[in-house]
């Protein structure tokens, strides 16, 4: 049995509908700000003990995690032993950063003989792998993708923050920091302009950062980051393999051809 802790967004909704489809066994514990049907468990994530009671009481022995979930407010938290027991280290994860966090949940999991996977595990068809362009890259788009791949790679070896950025024509157009990689494409549009006054040219890169445990954390792209860098002019999107999930997968394909823009998967 798989139990799927689920928090807001539309992943968690596409992993449920693809295992309904292939039949395989598994539960739902909903910690969303919206509560779900029936067939789902509706938690907060500081209930820790309710969450792994209904687990084990499932025999779940694996856990996918997926979708964002809101920091608990401390005046909300309900102390009991396993909030008690991991307390100091949740303190110190809230001060360090969600990858931390995140290690912490996989740990209390472990500790209760449950393995926490990647939805990939049993969802291949959900990477962007899966994805072909037909557009043929320029030499500048090349140059491009060099340029922007070892920005940061050097990035996240040094200071774990720059898990995209855009480069057109040599130039570092943006890096993104906290406010996401949507956010970072509607502020590069001033500069873009200037940069791209006659062609389409440029890309995006998106690769995890070195800390980032891909079991949880799987960045996702899909047809609205897609639709923002046509709209931008740049060429096309560079993401690394088996590190991407690609929502909206037919719709986005459509987009694609229709726009000659590109998708390339990189090691």
């Amino acid at each position: 049995m798989i139990g799927i802790i689920a928090g807001d967004g539309s992943l968690p909704k596409l992993i449920v509908k693809k295992l309904k489809i292939k039949k395989i066994n598994h539960i739902v514990i909903n910690l969303s700000k919206k509560k779900q049907k029936q067939e789902e468990y509706n938690f907060a994530i500081t209930q820790i003990s309710s969450i792994i009671q209904i687990l084990k009481k499932n025999q779940c022995k694996e856990i996918i995690l997926a979708g964002k979930v809101t920091r608990p407010n401390f005046a909300d938290l309900r102390f009991d032993k396993k909030i008690i027991k991991f307390l100091p280290k949740i303190l110190d994860g809230l001060k360090k950063g969600d990858s931390y966090l995140l290690d912490l949940v996989i740990n209390i999991l472990k500790n209760e003989k449950m393995k926490v996977i990647s939805c990939t595990k049993y969802l291949p068809e959900l990477f962007a792998n899966n994805i072909k362009s037909e557009k043929i890259l320029t030499s500048q788009d090349l140059k491009d993708i060099k340029k922007g791949k070892n920005l940061l790679e050097t990035l996240n070896q040094k200071f774990d923050v720059g898990q995209s950025a855009i480069i057109s024509n040599g130039y570092v157009v943006a890096i993104e920091a906290a406010e996401g990689t949507d956010e970072m494409l509607s502020k590069s549009s001033k500069i873009l302009k200037k940069i791209n006054r006659t062609k389409q040219s440029g890309i995006l890169l998106k690769l995890p950062k070195k800390i980032q445990d891909l079991r949880v954390d799987l960045p996702t792209i899909g047809f609205r980051t897609i639709q923002k860098c046509i709209n931008l002019g740049l060429n096309g999107i560079i993401l690394k393999k088996n590190a991407h999930i690609f929502l909206d997968q037919q719709k986005s394909k459509n987009l694609i051809a229709k726009n000659n823009f590109f998708i390339k998967v990189i090691n």
